[in-house]
């Protein structure tokens, strides 16, 4: 049975859910996973070796950009009206949820 959980970026505070058109990867929520596998644990590089940063966006209207934009190193995306961001997979937590 896999506990209840999500994904926390340590330094921030934020939480990562899966990125949507003009929005961002982070939320003060984040997504709850009820699996094993989540973007840490099942995205691998084309050497076979595990991620060692993942990439954040956030839309340039975003709120979580606004109040975010000294947390992380920013810079312009390829998509339209998108700004994205390096973190180091080793900033990333399972955050177990309890519920009771």
């Amino acid at each position: 049975m896999v506990i209840p959980y999500r994904l926390k970026h340590v330094p921030s505070g934020l939480y990562y859910q899966p990125h949507k058109y003009r929005g961002s990867n982070l939320s003060k929520k984040g997504k709850v996973y009820m699996t094993k596998g989540n973007i840490l644990s099942i995205a691998y590089l084309s050497n076979g070796y595990t991620r060692k940063t993942l990439t954040i966006f956030a839309d340039k209207d975003s709120k979580i950009l606004k109040e975010f934009r000294d947390s992380f190193d920013w810079v312009e995306s390829t998509s339209y009206n998108q700004m994205k961001a390096e973190t180091l997979a080793t900033d990333w937590i399972n955050e177990e949820l309890n519920f009771k």
